[in-house]
């Protein structure tokens, strides 16, 4: 093989590699930004939660997790029946928020504008103590809202 076709081939090689590369990780991003649904990993942790109807929920594991036990971060949205939502509102102390806005986006339509609550009680009720961080109510729509960390 002369050094024209050589060189040419290791070019077209490099090539192909380079654009298989950067496909495999524009679909990895694109399925990481996805929301799963699933509900049994948002019951298991929280089963104070009783019947969840849906979920949307994001996590990801918080730095290298390659050495020992790893921290994570769970943001999502969940559709609780109707009765234990009501019951909710109703056993709890909620302190209504007016510029609170959700880090997670959830695209999909509401009944009605968002009108979202905080009650302490039912942080502390809902959540085990080795997580970090808080669960708030849309009265509006039937919708808890949580972003925690364990």
């Amino acid at each position: 093989m002369t050094k024209k076709k050589m060189l040419f081939f290791i070019l077209a090689l490099i090539s192909i590699i380079i654009v298989i590369l950067t496909i495999l990780s524009q679909s990895t991003s694109n399925t990481d930004s996805q929301y799963k649904t699933d509900i049994q990993p948002v019951m298991d942790r929280f089963p104070l939660l009783e019947k969840i109807n849906k979920a949307y929920w994001k996590a990801e594991v918080i730095g290298d997790n390659s050495f020992g036990p790893s921290s994570y971060w769970m943001k999502g949205y969940v559709f609780l029946d109707t009765s234990i939502m009501e019951r909710i509102q109703k056993l709890f102390n909620w302190n209504y928020m007016d510029n609170f806005n959700p880090a997670m986006k959830l695209d999909i339509h509401h009944e009605q504008e968002h009108r979202w609550a905080y009650s302490e009680e039912f942080n502390s009720y809902i959540k085990a103590s080795d997580f970090i961080g808080n669960f708030y109510l849309d009265v509006n729509n039937g919708l808890i809202y949580f972003e925690v960390e364990k």
